[in-house]
């Protein structure tokens, strides 16, 4: 099947599993939304869970994509930071299902995705890592060990966005500008007064 017909049932799929839940979602449903015939669906996808499973990595990718496309024309690690930061948190707000499936406390959904779950918030961590990088070389980040700070930074992040108990209630512009200067002054080389 051509890729941009896999494209569109992922899309569909993602619709249906937002508004009805994983759970409910049938296969007959997303052949139908698709405009194919369930054996079609099956040709490609094993099964709801490898639509899942699919759906998770290509949102991941996509959304990594168009985020390192804009962060790459800034050339100020300070504003790319910011930037990846509040790109980041808005993808997530406009995406509870994705929230929902990575901060799967429950562990419904482990058995089946795997390790998918963490290669995307590993992808997340080494963006975190490749800026702070990048920031300690212009002279413009402090020196520290990138890895262990692009660790805590992640870690940071996750729990301020998708991984918090209560993802029902957005972040609002000021409290994601107080994350970011939090996250800027603990980074950010030390300037002497003398």
């Amino acid at each position: 099947m051509e890729s941009e017909k896999r494209a569109q049932i992922l899309s569909l799929a993602k619709k249906r599993f937002e508004r009805f839940g994983f759970n409910k979602t049938t296969v007959d449903e997303i052949a139908r939304d698709a405009g194919i015939s369930k054996r079609t669906l099956y040709q490609e996808f094993e099964n709801k869970e490898k639509i899942l499973e699919e759906l998770l990595m290509y949102e991941a990718l996509s959304v990594r994509k168009a985020i390192l496309n804009q962060i790459n024309k800034i050339s100020d690690p300070s504003e790319k930071l910011q930037i990846y930061i509040r790109l980041s948190n808005k993808y997530l707000e406009q995406n509870p299902f994705i929230v929902n499936v990575l901060n799967d406390e429950s562990g419904f959904y482990a058995p089946f995705l795997k390790e998918k779950p963490h290669i995307i918030e590993t992808g997340i961590e080494e963006i975190f890592i490749s800026i702070l990088k990048e920031g300690i070389e212009k002279g413009i980040f402090r020196k520290m060990d990138e890895k262990v700070v692009g660790h805590c930074l992640f870690l940071l992040f996750k729990g301020f966005t998708y991984g918090r108990q209560n993802t029902h209630h957005s972040i609002g512009s000021n409290q994601i500008n107080e994350f970011i200067n939090f996250i800027l002054s603990g980074v950010g080389a030390k300037t002497s007064n003398v």
